[in-house]
């Protein structure tokens, strides 16, 4: 095994945090990217989910259709059209815009899923008890459904945003230097350690989800989640 070729102060540097400061990558550009994708995935999600539960008719149908095509179309396919497709229109995107695009679109349809299953668990009974007291439609989203629904669905959305955090690694096919090119160009540079090499990334990618779902478990206590919850919807 040719550990000592790997785990060198130069290529741990480079896995870490790229090419900084000339340019920010590996981990540190991965956990930048992931951050931001759950960020706007979850509120565009929660968007279209809500739309979908509560929204009028033509509303519906249309957060419906994003939901079906964005679920029918691979990430890796989206992401080439998100870098390829706008040059055609005169936008010349960066590889982290593109990525990051792809990345929300397509994870915000799978949340807004989650969130629609969510709503449906709200028992009827405290909607319409909000209805009474007089709060407003979205008042009520606000302070009783949504509340409800979020926490709900927290092992759901777990899941997400692992899957989200490992689909960063389709950013190395169009050269972006998150972590998994990071680990190809260290593997094509060597050429005698890929075992070693993908095994290093292994070991990375499952402490970092491995860290994300220990956070997310903490917001499954109904009191920690609520101070969190609020300071949202403030």
């Amino acid at each position: 095994m040719n550990w000592d070729l790997v785990f060198t102060e130069n290529n741990i540097r480079r896995l870490l945090i790229g090419d900084y400061p000339v340019s920010l990558g590996g981990v540190a550009l991965t956990v930048e990217l992931s951050l931001i994708g759950m960020v706007f995935a979850t509120l565009l999600g929660f968007l279209v989910g809500y739309l979908r539960f509560a929204g009028p008719r033509p509303v519906r149908w249309l957060a419906g259709g994003y939901v079906e095509l964005l679920r029918n179309i691979p990430l890796l396919v989206l992401v080439f059209w998100a870098y390829f497709a706008p040059p055609y229109f005169g936008f010349k995107p960066t590889k982290f815009s593109s990525v990051l695009l792809a990345i929300v679109l397509f994870n915000a349809a799978y949340i807004a899923e989650v969130v629609r299953s969510g709503l449906l668990s709200v028992p009827v009974g405290q909607i319409e008890a909000a209805r009474a007291i007089g709060l407003s439609p979205l008042q009520q989203a606000l302070y009783v459904m949504l509340p409800v629904a979020a926490f709900n669905t927290i092992p759901a959305m777990t899941g997400r945003y692992i899957t989200l955090l490992k689909g960063t690694s389709l950013a190395f096919l169009i050269g972006l230097s998150e972590v998994t090119e990071i680990g190809r160009q260290i593997n094509n540079r060597l050429l005698t350690a890929p075992i070693e090499v993908y095994a290093t990334l292994l070991v990375i990618y499952f402490c970092l989800n491995r860290t994300l779902s220990a956070l997310m478990r903490l917001l499954e206590d109904r009191r920690r989640f609520n101070r969190v919850f609020c300071l949202f919807v403030r």
